[in-house]
């Protein structure tokens, strides 16, 4: 699918300062040459070296012209491969995660949190949405206060199908189900498929509000190895379907959170043949699909399903405002099942909600809004691994992930990351340790970091004082 010009211009000259043919502090090519070289316009030069502006690669220097200024590849190696012993395991994260601080805003001045990841208000479309939710209620009709269909408002359906054209998919209004956020599409959509005590395959590491959900249900899980570059392994996961009794799977496919890894196309049919061939549903949460950094929009597992064992879970929590709570399913041959379960649960999601996030999206303000969040957010995930980079001790290692907005840490051995929170907290800094991203509490010396910051020398300091507090355990 061709995008447009000035991106891929810009991604053509991100690639040659990665590879060092622009070296950082050397003037690039002036915008005429740029012009020139493509056959556009200046002002479409002007853009594509703004994009990187807002990527943070770029500045722009009065009579030198544009200066690059860092790559959008880290120099640190990338946190190393986990190598999960397949186990069939019960799980408590709940345990450690009740013994934390509850973090939740609004945050008392000179706190800096990077624990949730969801976007700070400067984010987002903020008067978009406010207009958006007028125009909603201005209905004379009143029939923004009444029960919604529990599949959710037909407008926003048919709008977030139009979605799946950009992941090469083909939804109809009449495959989704719209839900209270991801987590309560995961868990209709687990609840669809197991009993308690089944077993489900996940990622290692696993985002903790996945393991929360499983735990809750009574599930036990079987945690995958997973690489920071390849994503899960593949022969490892067939292995497991061949020796357990595997209810479902549910993985992370795009940008998984907290390792940032992106699974391949490869990977996302294979794991689509799989289910329809062995009758195994695959639960698929892909709310960071939309926060890609590089040029196109990543497929999904669901791109591949030809027989419906695919169970397409995301949410406009982290795009829009976590504050909607509106999230969508695709259950594929299970939707019968998973809507009586939503109407049991809360009958539907919030009318006028759901009419204001239609309005967002029919309107074309959604995809306005990503153009400008995508480059704020990879403008904030390289600044913030540049400053892990030069604070925090020898032998840290970083993702680099395409997409999302959190990076996953990993700290020299002797660093236990729940000591390490402690000792943050008295500073006025929160982040989210790694114990909570297995169901056994590994990952004792893993941290993640959320990039949701807008930045400013506060929050470099606080990045600062980790790096020292952390040298210090």
């Amino acid at each position: 699918m061709k995008g447009f010009q000035y991106i891929d211009i810009a991604n053509r000259i991100e690639s040659m300062i990665n590879n060092d043919t622009y070296p950082l502090g050397e003037k690039l090519p002036s915008l005429r040459v740029i012009s020139e070289h493509f056959g556009v316009s200046v002002g479409t030069s002007l853009k594509a070296y703004g994009v990187l502006i807002d990527k943070g690669l770029l500045a722009a220097r009065e009579k030198s012209g544009y200066i690059p200024l860092r790559k959008s590849v880290g120099h640190t190696a990338q946190p190393v491969a986990t190598t999960a012993i397949p186990a069939i395991r019960e799980i408590n994260v709940s345990r450690i995660i009740s013994k934390m601080p509850v973090d939740a805003g609004p945050y008392p001045p000179g706190f800096i949190s990077f624990f949730n990841a969801s976007l700070e208000t400067h984010m987002l479309p903020f008067n978009a949405v406010r207009r958006s939710l007028q125009k909603a209620s201005r209905d004379l009709t009143g029939a923004h206060l009444q029960y919604e269909s529990t599949l959710g408002n037909q407008q926003l359906r048919e709008q977030i199908a139009r979605l799946s054209f950009y992941w090469n998919g083909s939804l109809s209004a009449n495959d989704i189900l719209v839900t209270n956020g991801t987590l309560e599409a995961l868990s209709l959509c687990l609840r669809a498929v197991t009993q308690p005590g089944d077993t489900v395959v996940v990622e290692s590491p696993c985002y903790y509000g996945i393991l929360q959900c499983l735990e809750q249900l009574q599930l036990k899980v079987i945690e995958l190895s997973c690489d920071p570059e390849q994503g899960i392994n593949m022969g490892q996961l067939e292995e497991i379907i061949d020796s357990f009794d595997i209810a479902a799977c549910l993985f992370i496919s795009n940008f998984n959170n907290p390792n940032g890894v992106l699974l391949s196309d490869e990977k996302k049919k294979w794991i689509a043949e799989m289910a329809g061939k062995r009758k195994l549903p695959v639960i698929e949460d892909d709310v960071y699909g939309e926060l890609y950094f590089g040029p196109t929009r990543p497929a999904t597992i669901k791109t591949f399903d030809k027989h419906g064992w695919v169970m397409q879970c995301s949410s406009f929590s982290k795009t829009v405002a976590s504050g909607y709570r509106i999230g969508w399913c695709v259950p594929g041959r299970f939707l019968e099942k998973v809507s009586q379960l939503k109407a049991t649960t809360n009958v539907a999601t919030a009318t006028v909600l759901q009419l204001s996030l239609a309005d967002l999206l029919s309107s074309g303000t959604y995809q306005r809004h990503l153009r400008k969040l995508r480059p704020l957010l990879h403008k904030q995930v390289l600044l913030t691994s540049q400053f892990i980079e030069q604070y925090f001790p020898a032998g840290t290692k970083i993702s680099q992930p395409g997409g999302g907005m959190v990076l996953w840490v990993e700290l020299p051995k002797q660093v236990d990351a729940l000591k390490l929170q402690q000792l943050a907290l008295e500073q006025h800094i929160n982040f989210a340790p790694g114990p909570l991203f297995s169901s056994t509490g590994g990952y004792r010396n893993y941290m993640r970091i959320s990039c949701n910051k807008q930045w400013s020398r506060q929050v470099e300091q606080a990045i600062r004082k980790l790096g020292k507090l952390a040298g210090t355990c």
